[in-house]
Formats: C-alpha cells, structure tokens, sequence
C-alpha cells in the first residue's frame, strides 16, 4: 500500500534538505486535486458569460421568418384585437423553424427598418461595458487578489441577466445600462479567470493545457444549444442568470486566492491558510509534497517575501519584521516600464485585431445561410478541437510558430471569402458561410497563444493589469465588430476586405515583435534588464559623473567668490 502511494507521490521519495526540488515536476503531479476543480469550475463559468455576450446575435430574424411575421402582424392589425400584446402573441405563436422569440420581437421592432440598429446599439454597449470591466478588473485583481473580481463579475452577470426579465416594462433605450453592465461584468470575468488557473501551476507544458482547454469556444456552442432549449428572451436570459449564480457560488467555495499573488503581496496569514487548503486537497502530507509550493519556495530567494514552511516563519522574527507593505501599481507603472512594453503592445493588438474578427463573424452568422444556432455551434466545435492544436503539437512547433500559422491560415480564408464576393458569390451562399466559419475557428490556436503570452511574458504583480489592458484591446476591437457588421449587406467586400488586411497586419507583428519561448517559471517581479550596450552605458554614466564634478567646482568657485566680495560685518 505505501508503495503505490510513493508511486503517485515520488516527491515523498527525494532528499530534502538543502529546501530544494531534487526531482523534476511530473506533468501529472502538477495537477492536483484542487487544480483539476478550479480548471473545471472556471471553464464551466464561461457559458454564462458567452451566453451573455452573443445574446444580441439571437436578437434578429431572419428574412422568412420575417415574411410570416408581418403576415402575422398585419392580419392582426386588421381583427378586432390590433393590440400590441396581439402581435406579441402571434409573433410567439408563428411557426417560423425553430426562430427566437427575442427582446426585439417584444418590444414589436423585430422585422423593422431599425431593427437592425437596434441590435448594433445593443451590442456595441455590451462592448463598451466589456472595455471598461476589463480595465478595472485588472487593476482591482492585482491590488486586491484574483478571486473577488471572479466572484463579483459572475455575480453582476447574474444580476444584469435578472434585471432583463423585466424588460417587457421597459422600452430598449432604458434597457442600455443593463446590457452595459452586464458587459462589464462578462469583461472582468474574462480578464481574472485564466490568471487564477495559470497561477496555480508550475510547468510550461502544463499551463498550456489550460489555455488549451479554455472553456469559451465549448460555451459557444452550448450558448448555441441553450437558445435552441429556450427560444424566448424570459426563459433564456433566467437561465443565465440562474447558470451564473451557481457558478459564483461555486467559484467562491471551491477557488482559494493566488498563492502566487500572495506571496508577492506579502499577505503572510492569507497564504498560510490558502497553503495549508491546498496541501489537504492535494493530499500531500508536509508543506514540501505541494510542486506548486515547493517552486514558490525555490524562487522564494530571489524575492521580496520568500515562502517558507509555516513553523520556520513563526518562529523567525526577523523574517516578520522584514515583511513590508507590497507596493501598489498602477497601468502607468507597467506602461513606463521599458522592458515590457513593446510585447504588451504588440500583445494589445493582436487581442484587438482577432476581437474584430472573431466578434465580427460572430454577430454576422444571423446573414449565413442555415440556421444560426447550428453555425454557432459549428464554430465553437471547430474552435475547440483547432484550439488543442498548441498542446498537441507543443513537443515539435514553437508557441510562435503555432500562432504564426493561426494567423495565416485565418487570414487566408478571408481573403479567399473576399474574391469571393468580388466574383459576385452571395453573402448568404454555402461557400461563404464554410469559409467564415473557417477563419473563426481557425483563428483560435492563436487566441490561446495570446492569453497564454498574456499571463507568462509579466510578473505577478502587474499580470492582471497586463492581462485587463490586452482584453481592454480586444473589448474595444468587439466594440468596432457590430459596426462593421451592419455594413455586411451594404457593402459586404469592405466587411471582410477589414478582416483580411488586419489579420495580415497581425501575422507581420507577431513575426517581429512576440518572442518564440518564454521562461519555463513565472516571474514575481520586473527582473534587472542588463543593458544591451554597455560601452555606450559606461560613456553615459561616466559624462554624468563629469557634469555632477563640473557642478561640484562651479558651485565652489561661486561660493569663494561671494565669500570674497561680501562686506564685513561689524
């Protein structure tokens, strides 16, 4: 019996003195009990959120639909009972395959000459929600920890999803601010998940797994699947809201705080406690059997709090007293700082230029031909199984390789679907429709090189911030996406011709700017940049030294020559 538990357990074998790892990390030991939940509790939460999100795209009918809409509505007006809650009626009542009974029927401007702004309107202010959650929630996560922006946001969507059951009492303008919150809650959501998962691991290959596994292309489809389960706004948007409560709750009890963010923080009680969870779950026996804590405790030397078992940390009072408050960052602090900020910049339009395509294509598919809920369920697949692509091929293709070809293959399908259209194929052809769903789902394997970039390339304490400035980019490329979405049938070569030259402009700065690999741990802190020309820093601090020896002597000479000229006092 304790064979097989040392079998499990190897790291209960190796020497421990010296507080080091003598063994490797196993893949398999870097998934433990509690990391296994919280992958899987935080991946099931996106499909409130994506549900929340892609609502507006169920909002339109299409073109049949609405013939027998207005048929409906005409005959109606022309009864006895011409009312409004007739027409809603009828227009519930229409056998109109499968279409969804939406807050535009509701408010009878579904199949209107403004329905289409409307639901441009609706989704635009969702995004700009998106924008501004994702900025605060990642300055809050760092100032004050992973887990209440996570809890908080699902709870908001829930609450903004429940608030939209009444909105047979509200007209759609007053409507806005509910969709604007409900955006920012979906933003800061998106920006904290990922980074209390990827915290939680020691290994490369093992956070790429993660990010792999990133639940929102699956949530796309079972968004697809919960509008075909629950065609009508009331009992789609209480689901969500119920969905979404469950998922708080559940967060909150399941999800300890990032013992990385704690140990940078310097909140020593709190990691004692979070450490002492995760070691009971993981099953291990001693503070040395967790590989998370024992990477903490390895890097700890190197940092400004090191980490070391609870009884040594008790008794050392000089290590107490050395314990300083963690000093608070700001987005100034990590846009200043030099060594960072090509990446993140370059990372920030990588984000907004695949938000514009993907998002764009998102809120089009109503204009493909078949039915929308299929579609959407093709592409979340298609972007589920492509997005394993970076695990499965991590042995022999770069990260950046992988993006590369990502990019590529996304940017070629728009194109081909722009000579399409040029050669005068229709928007709504069979043709059109696989090709967009292509460079959707395409893009994907370069979605998650990006969020894995986005957490591995900054230190702990400005990750979030790193992390919310990147989704701030890709809320505002999902804002600009429905405006260029409801020029689809205007003038649909301009649409796709955007897509195909931003997807090309992105393929060009991840070649140039995005590294190839990063380091296998993840940093706690901006590490000393050596200069790159030291001649030239030599020179630069030698001709500082000479103007502060010239300054020195002027101000002596100055001083002599008014001691010399001042008069004599009495």
């Amino acid at each position: 019996m304790m064979a097989s538990r040392d079998a499990i357990h190897p790291l209960r074998n190796r020497r421990r003195e010296g507080g080091g790892m003598e063994e490797k990390i196993t893949f398999l030991q870097d998934f433990g009990l509690y990391q296994i939940c919280l992958l899987a509790a935080t991946q099931i939460s996106y499909m409130p959120i994506a549900a929340s999100i892609l609502s507006s795209s169920f909002m339109k009918r299409s073109e049949g639909s609405c013939a027998l809409l207005l048929e409906a509505r005409n005959s109606s007006v022309s009864g006895t009972n011409g009312t409004n809650g007739t027409n809603r009626y009828l227009a519930n009542t229409v056998p109109s395959s499968g279409e969804f009974f939406s807050l535009l029927t509701l408010w009878d401007l579904d199949c209107t000459e403004d329905a289409v702004d409307i639901q441009t309107t609706i989704s635009i202010m969702v995004m700009i929600g998106g924008l501004f959650g994702a900025s605060i929630a990642g300055f809050v996560a760092d100032r004050y920890g992973r887990k209440p922006v996570m809890t908080a946001s699902l709870a908001l969507c829930s609450l903004s999803n429940a608030a939209l059951l009444l909105s047979s009492f509200l007209s759609w303008p007053l409507a806005l601010p509910i969709f604007t919150v409900l955006g920012a809650a979906c933003g800061g959501y998106m920006t904290t998940n990922l980074v209390l998962v990827v915290e939680s691991l020691c290994l490369p290959s093992s956070r790429l797994l993660v990010v792999a596994l990133n639940g929102w292309s699956l949530s796309m489809a079972g968004t697809a699947l919960l509008a075909f389960m629950c065609p009508n706004w009331f009992q789609y948007h209480l689901s969500v809201a119920i969905i979404s409560l469950i998922c708080a709750v559940g967060l909150f009890f399941i999800a300890d705080e990032s013992l990385r963010w704690l140990k940078s923080s310097h909140k020593v009680t709190r990691f004692d406690r979070a450490s002492s969870r995760l070691i009971r779950l993981n099953r291990g026996e001693t503070f040395k059997d967790i590989p998370l804590l024992c990477q903490l405790e390895k890097d700890g030397a190197a940092a400004a709090a090191p980490v070391r078992p609870l009884a040594a940390r008790e008794s050392d009072e000089s290590y107490q007293s050395s314990l300083s408050q963690a000093p608070s960052l700001s987005y100034f602090d990590l846009l200043k700082e030099r060594s960072l900020r090509p990446r993140l910049l370059s990372l920030a339009y990588c984000f907004f230029s695949s938000s514009v395509v993907s998002f764009g294509f998102y809120f089009a598919i109503d204009s493909l031909s078949g039915n929308r809920c299929a579609n959407m369920a093709a592409a979340g697949s298609g972007k589920f199984v492509l997005g394993l692509i970076p695990f499965v091929f991590s042995s022999c293709a770069s990260r950046k390789q992988v993006a590369l070809v990502s990019v590529a293959a996304s940017a070629t399908a728009a194109w081909v679907v722009l000579a399409c259209l040029l050669a005068g194929l229709p928007l709504q052809s069979l043709a059109i429709m696989l090709l967009s769903i292509l460079a959707t789902a395409a893009l994907d394997p370069n979605w998650k090189i990006s969020h894995l970039y986005s957490t591995e390339m900054f230190p702990t304490n400005m990750r979030n911030m790193a992390r919310g400035l990147c989704n701030s980019a890709g809320r505002f490329g999902s804002v600009i996406a429905p405006l260029l979405s409801h020029f689809r049938h205007a003038a649909p070569y301009v649409y796709i011709g955007i897509f195909a030259v931003l997807l090309t402009a992105q393929f060009a700065i991840t070649a140039i700017f995005l590294p190839n690999q990063l380091p296998s741990t993840l940093q706690d802190a901006v590490p000393a940049v050596p200069s790159d020309r030291p001649e030239e820093e030599r020179r630069r601090k030698a001709k500082r030294s000479e103007y502060d020896e010239d300054d020195d002597a002027r101000s002596r000479e100055d001083s002599s020559q008014l001691s010399e000229t001042a008069p004599l006092t009495p």
